[in-house]
């Protein structure tokens, strides 16, 4: 197994234990789904299935991601699922999309306002005047410390067969934050590593990128109806 397909897998199992209260957002987007009467979405950013495969059932659905490890594992869980993989910055064909999804802080992904202007037109480009464009931004990025290494939990991973030890640091850095994840595999002694950067939550900045790139937000929520999510964001924008 390459280091790519171990990094994928490696996902999941991150997810799972850090990351539980946020399938609170599946719940939601079906919500969306029902309201919009949506019938064709795409999912960017959508990993290896976390809430693209749950939402799913009975529309047709892309999933767009730019790790083809990843997406391997998403078709994997569920075949069905039309895969993409490519950043949203360079998909260019029109799919006629009536939903577009970013969950869990996509549109924040790389860490500068360039880059998220850059996703805004790429997926206003996919728009017509019946889409409606839905993504999850988090103000939890702009007040969260940086840390220095440290084990963050440790387990068994089924997939692997091996006990995982997980290393976490953060970074604060003008415009971003940056996060590296160390998985440390005991049997394999080998260590794989994870680097993101995620920009801080400017809503003027944001609200402005959307109008420059012809969008409207018709809709905000914070949080998905609990209360432990009130740092997110769901923006829902249209074409003007």
């Amino acid at each position: 197994m390459t280091d790519e397909e171990l990094l994928a897998l490696m996902y999941d199992f991150y997810n799972e234990h850090v990351l539980r209260d946020q399938n609170d957002d599946i719940e939601y987007y079906l919500k969306q789904i029902e309201e919009y009467q949506s019938k064709k979405l795409l999912v960017v950013g959508a990993g290896t299935g976390r809430v693209a495969i749950p939402i799913s059932k009975n529309i047709e659905l892309s999933a767009l991601d730019l790790d083809p490890a990843r997406l391997k594992v998403l078709k994997n869980k569920e075949p069905n699922i039309n895969t993409i993989c490519c950043d949203i910055v360079d998909y260019k064909k029109d799919r006629n999309f009536d939903m577009i999804i970013l969950p869990y802080s996509t549109l924040q992904f790389g860490g500068s306002g360039e880059k998220t202007n850059n996703m805004i037109s790429s997926l206003t480009s996919l728009m017509d005047h019946n889409t409606v464009l839905i993504f999850d931004v988090s103000e939890s990025f702009n007040n969260k410390d940086r840390s220095s290494r440290k084990l963050l939990f440790s387990d068994y991973c089924r997939e692997v067969d091996d006990n995982i030890d997980v290393y976490y640091s953060a970074e604060r850095y003008e415009s971003y934050m940056e996060f590296l994840v160390d998985y440390y595999l005991e049997k394999q002694q080998k260590h794989l590593f994870e680097n993101e950067k995620y920009s801080y939550y400017e809503p003027d900045l944001l609200t402005r990128l959307l109008d420059e790139n012809g969008l409207y937000v018709s809709k905000k929520d914070d949080g998905y109806g609990n209360s432990k999510m009130l740092h997110k964001h769901l923006y829902h924008c249209r074409r003007l």
